[in-house]
């Protein structure tokens, strides 16, 4: 049987021909080393050959039985690539073995026939590794064309002013999202959305209010009329009564001053100066502005405190409203007085907070919103952020309650809205008093801890690696919310050892928060494209659900225990938006209970001023009666489900009607408007409707005194 030659092809020389043959290492350089010590000739190149060719036939004789040959199948000859290897290089112990080998390599016609049925499956291998590589990256193409379709979910809600000049932002986890989703179905997200401006429908922007902070003495913004502020002073009783308002429910609601009694004996002083001046600002002879004795930094804290005060007062609400508005008019002036951008002190981040939170009250969310932003830059100018340990004991006591109160406000914009803020970089410690103990912490102490785990958690939503929580993640920030509440002081923990109104306040906010904080650690469940099995979804979402009950029920509780209580817009907003989680994840025939208390509640802030045409109500009524008029809009369509009735559409019902009852319901469409099967009316007509409702409440144009 014929053999065919494989030829190789000569291996180039690197070393010089006398350090080849004298064996030794050469540098290779020209002339190299050794040749220049012995005095050799230096010169390079393939050394002549000393041996003669083998015949092919030699080679024949010792290669193994040939079988018959194919001319096509094979090329005469195969030149293997150049080998970079030097016999010589490493001396005589390192020459290669195969110096002696022939330069023609002989294979029968079966080898070469093997290697052929080699290479032909190695080729289809590589075909359909290629096949698969295409799918996956197509398949990978495909998902980032759907996540970039469904922006609202991957980068959240952004919207337009209705001036154009921006947009405002609503992160993906906010409780919007998460109940616009629940109400996606055939149709696209866009169209679930608000189809209006998106900005006047959360009211963040402030373009159709009147401005908050407006002089009412002069147009003139480098004027300061200190003696028309003093003259909005209202008289000793009214000021008493503002003032224990404030003490008994608004500083237990959002504690923001540290010592009670002291502002209450700085304001008896403030009182006492006005009554031996007549009742009349006069100036200090020595050109210090101290109206009736009292520096300016307190008289503006002290209108700010009226502010408040008056929210939660019995006067009526058109009235109560408005004044508190003049109220943080003159606080503002005092502060523009004192330059308070330039020089800001803990004096007047105490005021700000409280003018923030008043604003929030009168459900102007937007202004609130943006004077808290300008507060938490100005602590970070005072470096409250960080432990000042220069200071004395009783300051860094201070300067840490300021902190920890101005994150409180601020972590419920970011946990609502999924907005990133400042607090979660850097926080001072929290101010547990000296003798603070397990199973005695009290409320302010319970409460910046739970602070503290949601900025935590808001602080893991900005790692890009982990963007939703994982399981283990929830549960142990589930334990640790269980392991704050008990080692409360016992009447935080239970009801029957609570002596006074401010101790029920306490025990029921602090439920009301950590609920809450709880249903939002969960909400990952409620979100079906979400990376929880089935059995771990299960579990989560049942504690998702009972902590939505759970706020909703401490806010009718904190309204049980007073009515003024419930007045809060932060438990308001919070209490609001788990009644619409509720609703749209919650199949249980008990939820609607939870929903019909929180109705006669919400019912009762609306009618508090008896029968008055819905445009002459108050922007809280008008925000409160959009609530209570969606919630019984949906209680009134699932009944109607229920019955096996038809409903009506929600977009063809009138506006909400003047009753003469808080208890009566509102009345539905008219027999001749468009009746649509339940079926046909999905979730998404309902639940695309709270826009204006569980989001910032809208704002509409105040009259401004004397103008």
């Amino acid at each position: 049987m014929p053999t065919y030659p494989v030829r190789r092809r000569p291996r180039e020389c690197k070393t010089c021909l006398p350090c080849r043959a004298s064996k030794v290492r050469c540098d290779r350089n020209v002339p190299c080393t050794n040749c220049v010590k012995r005095n050799f000739t230096c010169s390079y190149g393939r050394p002549p050959s000393s041996k003669h060719p083998i015949s092919s036939a030699s080679i024949t004789a010792s290669s193994t039985p040939q079988s018959s040959f194919v001319s096509t199948a094979i090329p005469p000859a195969y030149y293997p690539p150049p080998r970079d290897t030097d016999d010589a290089a490493n001396g005589p112990s390192t020459a290669s073995p195969n110096s002696d080998l022939p330069e023609v390599i002989d294979i029968s016609q079966s080898e070469w026939d093997d290697i052929n049925n080699k290479m032909v499956a190695m080729e289809q291998i590589l075909g359909s590794l290629h096949s698969l590589f295409n799918s996956h990256s197509s398949r990978k193409r495909y998902d980032q064309a759907a996540d970039r379709k469904d922006s609202t979910r991957s980068e959240g809600v952004y919207g337009s002013n209705m001036l154009k000049t921006g947009a405002v932002h609503l992160g993906s986890r906010s409780a919007l999202v998460d109940i616009l989703n629940q109400s996606k179905g055939s149709e696209d997200t866009a169209q679930a959305l608000p189809q209006e401006d998106l900005l006047a429908e959360l009211a963040l922007g402030n373009e159709s209010a009147a401005y908050p902070f407006v002089d009412l003495w002069s147009s003139d913004p480098y004027t300061f009329n200190i003696a028309g502020v003093c003259s909005v002073l209202p008289e000793d009783g009214q000021c008493q009564q503002f003032l224990g308002f404030y003490k008994e429910i608004g500083a237990v609601l959002y504690p923001v001053l540290p010592d009670l009694d002291q502002l209450e004996r700085k304001a008896n002083r403030l009182l006492e100066g006005r009554r031996r001046a007549g009742g009349v600002y006069k100036p200090d002879i020595n050109g210090l502005v101290k109206p009736f004795g009292i520096d300016l930094p307190f008289f503006s804290l002290y209108f700010a405190v009226l502010a408040s005060g008056c929210q939660l007062s019995d006067i009526p609400e058109k009235d109560r409203e408005l004044t508190s508005w003049i109220y943080v008019s003159c606080a503002y002036q005092c502060l523009r007085m004192l330059n308070y951008v330039s020089q800001p002190t803990v004096e007047v981040i105490q005021i700000l907070l409280i003018i923030s939170n008043v604003l929030s009250y009168n459900m102007n969310a937007g202004a609130s919103y943006t004077l808290l932003g300008m507060t938490e830059r100005m602590c970070l100018v005072l470096g409250l952020h960080v432990e000042s340990t220069g200071l004395s004991l009783a300051e860094q006591a201070i300067r840490r309650r300021v902190w920890w109160a101005m994150a409180f406000q601020n972590s419920h914009f970011s946990l609502a809205y999924d907005r990133p803020s400042i607090t979660m970089v850097s926080q001072p410690e929290i101010p547990f008093e000296p003798k603070s103990m397990p199973g005695h912490r009290t409320y302010f102490e319970t409460l910046c801890r739970v602070v503290s785990l949601s900025l935590e958690v808001l602080r893991s939503r900005m790692d890009p690696s982990s963007p939703q929580p994982r399981f283990h993640d929830i549960r142990e920030y589930k334990q640790r919310v269980h392991r704050m509440l008990a080692e409360a002081t016992p009447h935080l923990r239970h009801r029957e050892r609570c002596r006074t109104l401010a101790e029920h306040i306490e025990r029921t906010e602090l439920r009301l928060h950590s609920s809450y904080l709880l249903s939002v650690l969960g909400r990952v469940s409620l979100d079906p494209l979400s990376h929880l099995d089935d059995t771990r979804r299960a579990l989560i979402r049942e504690d998702c659900i009972n902590s939505l009950g759970d706020t909703i029920d401490a806010f009718v509780e904190l309204h049980e225990i007073n009515s003024h209580c419930s007045r809060s817009w932060i438990s308001l907003q919070r209490s609001i938006a788990s009644a619409f989680l509720l609703i749209a994840n919650d199949d249980g025939a008990q939820k609607w209970e939870l929903i019909d208390r929180l109705e006669r509640v919400l019912a009762a802030h609306v009618y508090e001023d008896g029968d008055v045409r819905h445009n002459n109500r108050t922007d809280s009524a008008k925000h409160l009666s959009s609530s209570l008029r969606a919630l019984r809009e949906i209680r009134e369509a699932f009944r109607a489900h229920r019955a096996g009735q038809a409903v009506s559409s929600p977009l063809n019902l009138p506006s909400p009607p003047s009753v003469d009852s808080p208890e009566v319901s509102v009345t539905m469409a008219t027999a001749d408007s468009s009746m649509l099967p339940f079926d046909d009316w999905s979730m998404r007509n309902i639940l695309g409707r709270v826009s204006d409702v569980m989001l910032f409440p809208s704002m509409s144009e105040r009259p401004v005194p004397g103008m």
